[in-house]
């Protein structure tokens, strides 16, 4: 009897261990990377908080068909930056661009990739986050694009081989109003993740396609302006000085780094035809004819002298170069010209300060040194047109100097 007691302690013993063993909590593994500085009731990974939200429910469709979130994971600990900020289309946004919850499925996965990856930043904006002053330019999770092709502009000084684009995105906040490339893109606060932030965007954003080259020379109410910088440059290649003045070397892929952050940019203002005709110039032979009056056409050869147009059309331009001039610019639009929320002075090529914007009666009004004599330039729509080099802004008039 005693023998069986035993047994049956025994048998329960073993019961008590396989129990405990099928219940065991496996421990959690350690936190990876930096504590994130968010704060609240936060207990939601990017993904998780993706497919809570019911409009984020086309945006959750089209991320499970690329490899994103699996690429994301897998930087885990790997990036020093830790967590990411995403901008998440909301249904009504994807479906203004043409997407659906029925066709978004036969979306190519290329397409939807493109998409996701320019609106997800590496660290970025932590949730708390209501202000930025002015832009700031974020690299997104594309690579460097091998495959876009650059304008051709004639110097024998510069060369682009081998030389690609990183994509940008332009990341503003102004009392919790977010601005991305120079656009209203929501008006609602982040959401905090586990691992990073998310902001529902009212409107879709993608990626720029073109050069500002590229944009300017096929818009033909700027036909003018092409016309007048193609003319500066043919001048200054007979003189052989192309290489210190290229009047559209900025408005093309000119990449001098392969390291991002060194890139050059510029922010144009563009004149349009009207604007000549403003001032004059009826027609692209009254501005060879100007042209060719120049001091320059003359001149010695190698003589570094800008064109008499040239000397006008220098001040629509501001020019980012990491090596040389306006090193801390980043891109600029109209809402922080209308107000002053550029960190650095306006400057433009070659002469630093040569730029004021005014704001009148919430215009963007631009003047050189000279002003208040000197003749006004205002930006009009259509205008912030964010391109693969920088920014085009659309103006009525020639920044001309004082008579």
């Amino acid at each position: 009897m005693k023998k069986y007691t035993n047994w049956s302690l025994y048998c329960f013993c073993l019961l008590l261990l396989l129990i405990s063993a099928c219940t065991k909590t496996e421990e959690p593994p350690k936190p990876i990377g930096d504590k994130l500085p968010y704060s609240g009731n936060v207990n939601k990974s990017l993904a998780q908080l993706i497919d809570s939200i019911p409009e984020a429910s086309i945006f959750s469709a089209a991320i499970k068909r690329t490899t994103i979130q699996r690429y994301m994971d897998s930087l885990a600990g790997k990036n020093p930056n830790g967590p990411y900020t995403m901008f998440v289309p909301s249904n009504k946004a994807w479906q203004a661009a043409g997407f659906t919850a029925d066709n978004i499925g036969t979306v190519p996965v290329a397409t939807l990739d493109t998409i996701i990856r320019y609106l997800t930043i590496p660290g970025g904006l932590p949730a708390n986050t209501v202000d930025l002053t002015g832009e700031t330019n974020f690299y997104p999770l594309m690579a460097g694009d091998r495959t876009l092709t650059r304008s051709q502009v004639p110097s024998p000084f510069l060369s682009w081989t081998n030389m690609y684009y990183y994509y940008r995105i332009a990341v503003g906040l102004t009392s919790g109003t977010l601005r991305l490339n120079g656009r209203t893109a929501s008006k609602a606060p982040a959401i905090p993740a586990i691992n990073g932030s998310l902001f529902l965007l009212d409107t879709m954003i993608v990626k720029p396609f073109y050069e500002s080259y590229q944009v300017l020379n096929h818009d033909t109410s700027f036909s003018f302006y092409m016309a007048a910088l193609k003319k500066n440059n043919a001048i200054y290649t007979a003189k052989g000085i192309i290489g210190q003045y290229n009047d559209t070397s900025s408005l093309v892929l000119a990449i001098g780094s392969n390291t991002p952050g060194k890139e050059p940019f510029a922010i144009v203002f563009a004149p349009d035809n009207n604007a000549f005709r403003k001032a004059g110039f009826n027609s692209i032979a009254d501005i060879n004819n100007y042209i060719d009056k120049s001091a320059l056409v003359t001149a010695p050869d190698y003589t570094q002298m800008r064109t008499n147009m040239d000397s006008i059309l220098v001040n629509h331009q501001i020019l980012s170069n990491y090596n040389a001039l306006n090193p801390f610019y980043t891109y600029i639009y109209s809402i922080d010209l209308l107000n002053n929320m550029f960190l650095q002075p306006l400057s433009n090529a070659p002469s630093a300060g040569a730029l004021l914007a005014t704001n009148i009666n919430g215009q963007v009004v631009l003047h050189r040194q000279d002003f208040p004599q000197g003749r006004a330039a205002t930006i009009i729509a259509p205008s912030d047109i964010t391109t693969l080099t920088g920014v085009i802004h659309r103006v009525d008039n020639l920044l001309l100097p004082t008579p």
